[in-house]
């Protein structure tokens, strides 16, 4: 691209702030380009003064296109969502678990999760920077506590975590991938120290191993991760319809991590600058009839009911379409076995 083509002639009233309103684009978007394509004389200075030695500034395309996006993004008919970069951002993070069998509650907890986030770009490439500050068991009953303080050791190597993404925000590579692997060794040798030698030990210290020396499937099969690094970043010009998207695998909570076909329905509303995105799933009855057999030969004769398999997950983000950021999201997933054997996750992820 010549560079040279794409000017913006200043005129007399303009600040940076109206040009990069006019346009489409941060004003901290615009600076560093112009900076970045011109000579220290030229630049946009620290309090955002235009340079005075220069009839223009340098933009990343031309002014018919970016104000032809700009309009596209303000469009009723259409919401088009991109990635941006975000300085560090601070996210709240409910998750709710019930599992039920024959009607009481095995496991019910309620746990409170902060995040700090941020986004950057290295050349064509995204990369989000996520640090757990915080992870709390708020609620769970009490046979259950010293167990869940326990399990929370495991979390420990994943409290930081640096993604490539592609340019639908989902999860391309682990950039810190020796560093979870360094930390999970310190925190073995920690925990081999208070292991026994039984088979279910041992399997813990062999799970670890593998999850974090190769940590991106454990975390594209984590729902969590799912949800806030989802392929919510497209244009969408069918609005305000249900749409099928197609099928997505799901890892069954009540069936040891066996995966469950979903058929998908998506639907994107727009109001006030903010994208409404609406996911909603069930199982494909016709595609998982291998959880059946596994019901028949586990869990029929306790729990002395037919098979009667059913999922539904559904999903709602809203997006500030400017910036290209998550305000919210909440996911609900109910699957059940049975009349008798269910598990229900929520998340709920605000912007804080």
């Amino acid at each position: 691209m010549d560079i040279h083509k794409h000017k913006y002639d200043i005129k007399k009233t303009d600040t940076l702030f109206s040009i990069a309103q006019e346009l489409g684009l941060e004003t901290s978007e615009l600076k560093a380009f112009h900076n970045k394509n011109s000579r220290p004389h030229e630049w946009i200075k620290d309090d955002d003064t235009l340079p005075i030695w220069s009839e223009y500034i340098i933009i990343p395309d031309s002014v018919e296109a970016l104000k032809k996006r700009h309009g596209e993004l303000r469009s009723a008919e259409k919401v088009v969502l991109k990635q941006k970069l975000f300085e560090r951002s601070q996210y709240t993070i409910l998750q709710i678990i019930d599992l039920q069998v024959s009607g009481n509650s095995m496991i019910d907890s309620e746990t409170e999760i902060i995040w700090e986030c941020s986004k950057n770009k290295k050349e064509d490439s995204f990369f989000i920077d996520i640090r757990q500050k915080s992870h709390q068991v708020k609620y769970i009953k009490s046979i259950y506590r010293q167990l869940a303080e326990y399990m929370q050791k495991f979390n420990k190597p994943l409290e930081h975590l640096t993604m490539e993404l592609f340019a639908d925000g989902t999860i391309k590579s682990v950039v810190n991938q020796d560093e979870i692997k360094e930390v999970w060794n310190v925190l073995k040798t920690e925990l081999e120290s208070e292991m026994g030698d039984t088979i279910e030990e041992k399997n813990m210290i062999k799970g670890g191993d593998e999850d974090f020396g190769k940590t991106l499937p454990l975390i594209k099969n984590n729902t969590l991760y799912q949800l806030f690094l989802k392929d919510i970043y497209n244009v969408y010009s069918e609005l305000n319809q249900f749409i099928e998207i197609g099928k997505q695998e799901y890892i069954s909570q009540i069936f040891g991590n066996e995966k469950v076909f979903l058929n998908v329905k998506r639907r994107v509303e727009k109001e006030n600058g903010i994208a409404k995105i609406k996911f909603y799933a069930e199982a494909d009855s016709q595609n998982n009839e291998h959880l059946r057999d596994i019901y028949n030969a586990k869990l029929k004769d306790f729990l002395k009911e037919h098979y009667a398999y059913s999922l539904t997950w559904s999903i709602e983000y809203h997006v500030d379409i400017e910036i290209g950021k998550i305000i919210s999201c909440y996911s609900k997933v109910k699957e059940q076995a049975s009349s008798k054997y269910s598990h229900l996750i929520e998340h709920k992820i605000v912007l804080t």
